[in-house]
């Protein structure tokens, strides 16, 4: 898979995931989107060397 097609599916399962939160009380939306939020970082940095082309 091209690593901009992996990193457009990788968005979509995180918004996918932050759409849920919505329905969660404060303190587990809190715990859900920090999460979120990582995992999101981990993914950007590993494509960040394909998107500075």
């Amino acid at each position: 898979m091209l690593p901009m097609a992996r990193l457009m599916k990788i968005e979509e399962e995180y918004k996918g995931k932050l759409e849920i939160a919505k329905e969660m009380s404060d303190n587990e939306k809190i715990i859900h989107y920090q999460g979120a939020c990582e995992g999101l970082k981990v993914a950007m940095s590993a494509f960040t060397p394909y998107l500075n082309k």
